[in-house]
């Protein structure tokens, strides 16, 4: 898939998915201002961006973590047994979501943590999050439920 380049603002002269997995807040706080060709892309990612599948590393059942403090700041995620237990500090879903950390209560670090787990996860502890591996990844179907 050929990504459209965005013309405009902080972001000028990047694509969506690099957008997406260098500041997930800016992106879905950009969707609903966003019209045309750019708003039909960055739509369809964002679906996407909200089904991601959890990587097949073995046959357990896995399911997201997603872990927050006292405060209910997002403090990381992690792919645990389904049936495990889980405290009142943390939310399940069996597949990842870029905008579940962003919604419960504003913290900018929110997304920088999202986004370095999901590197850690997806890609590599020391792989670097370029433009063509993003693109790759949202361009790939495979990766997302829907």
């Amino acid at each position: 898939m050929r990504w459209s380049v965005v013309p405009f603002g902080r972001y000028k002269g990047k694509t969506f998915p690099e957008i997406i997995l260098q500041d997930p807040d800016w992106f879905f706080w950009a969707l609903p201002k966003l019209y045309g060709k750019l708003a039909d892309e960055a739509k369809s990612l964002a679906q996407k961006a909200r089904a991601i599948k959890i990587p097949k590393s073995n046959r357990r059942k896995l399911e997201v973590e997603y872990q927050y403090d006292c405060d209910q700041r997002f403090c990381g995620f992690a792919f645990v047994k389904a049936d495990a237990w889980h405290s009142q500090r943390t939310a399940r879903l069996p597949y990842l979501d870029l905008r579940r950390p962003l919604c419960r209560k504003y913290d900018k670090r929110a997304g920088r943590i999202l986004i370095s787990d999901f590197r850690t996860h997806y890609f590599g502890k020391h792989k670097r999050l370029t433009k063509q591996r993003c693109e790759e990844f949202f361009g790939n179907d495979k990766n997302f439920l829907c």
